[in-house]
């Protein structure tokens, strides 16, 4: 009676690649053969080429790699934080949301104010007198978002 060869194991496989047995298991649910390593590998590169998961890591090792540059990065963003170099966008919303009110309400009262007080002026000293005004808003708003 001819010998048989012994089925890969998935330990077999998880040795072979670098990874755990838990994502072997994982991988046969998905269709890899156990028959060889050659198979499944060839599977496994089939499998992540058509499903877009080209970035995946190879192995084990890849991925601790990939884990590492992702912490290093999340920690340099939460350092800048730290230092007040990033702020959160939810927090310059609300300051944009903030300024667009002030600023809308100011031109407002410049709009009510400018009919009468520019009344009779010429070119010039209506350019003038709304330059001025207008700096004088511009200083307004910046005092008010100060205090906020």
């Amino acid at each position: 009676m001819p010998r048989t060869k012994k089925p890969l194991t998935q330990a077999d496989i998880a040795r072979a690649w670098g990874i755990s047995q838990a994502a072997v298991v994982r991988w046969k649910k998905l269709g890899c053969p156990m028959t060889t390593i050659e198979a499944a590998t060839k599977w496994r590169e089939e499998y992540l080429a058509s499903s877009n998961r080209s970035n995946a890591p190879a192995s084990l090792n890849d991925a601790r790699l990939q884990k590492l540059v992702l912490e290093s990065e999340r920690l340099r963003i939460k350092i800048a934080q730290d230092r007040g170099h990033l702020v959160e966008a939810a927090t310059v919303r609300e300051e944009g949301i903030k300024i667009g009110a002030v600023l809308s309400a100011k031109m407002a009262a410049l709009v009510n104010d400018a009919s009468g007080a520019l009344a009779g002026l010429g070119e010039a000293e209506l350019r003038q007198k709304l330059h001025d005004r207008t700096q004088a808003i511009l200083a307004e708003i910046k005092e008010e978002l100060n205090k906020q």
